[in-house]
């Protein structure tokens, strides 16, 4: 007869549940890298206007065209801060998240070790069981004679 795990199916059931709990921490884990991406692009970009304000006022330039680099330097500098927000935000789900699939990978973990500690044991009694076979068979063929 051979070995079946009795809880095969709750295995099935908590491996696919910690598959999609890394699906979800990865998903996280990437708009975490593209936010980042994004602030630094707006950083660099407020860095520009600034140098362009610079250069606009050293080289004597009208009021309104300083105003308007003063205005998306106001509007980039908003952008950041949303984009801080939902980094902090995004940072916070990847923690819950993480302690989510932490979670659900020892309670797999879990079953997994007492699939592989019974399976263990069923091997240790076959062959145990197939030992005595051939023993009651050596004992059997030296009586007879």
């Amino acid at each position: 007869m051979a070995y079946r795990f009795t809880l095969a199916a709750v295995l099935k059931l908590r491996e696919s549940i910690e598959e999609r709990d890394l699906h979800l921490l990865e998903l996280t884990q990437h708009e975490i890298a593209h936010k980042l991406r994004l602030l630094e692009i707006t950083q660099e970009q407020e860095q520009a206007e600034i140098a362009t304000r610079e250069r606009e006022l050293s080289a004597g330039t009208y009021a309104a065209l300083v105003d308007v680099v003063e205005a998306v330097q106001r509007r980039l500098r908003e952008r950041q801060r949303e984009m801080e927000k939902s980094l902090a935000e995004l940072q916070l789900r990847r923690q819950k998240q993480l302690a989510t699939y932490e979670s659900s990978r020892r309670d797999r973990q879990v079953l997994s070790e007492l699939r592989d500690r019974q399976r263990e044991e069923y091997d240790a009694r076959a062959a145990r069981h197939e030992q005595r076979v051939a023993d009651d068979m050596f004992l059997a063929r030296h009586r007879n004679r």
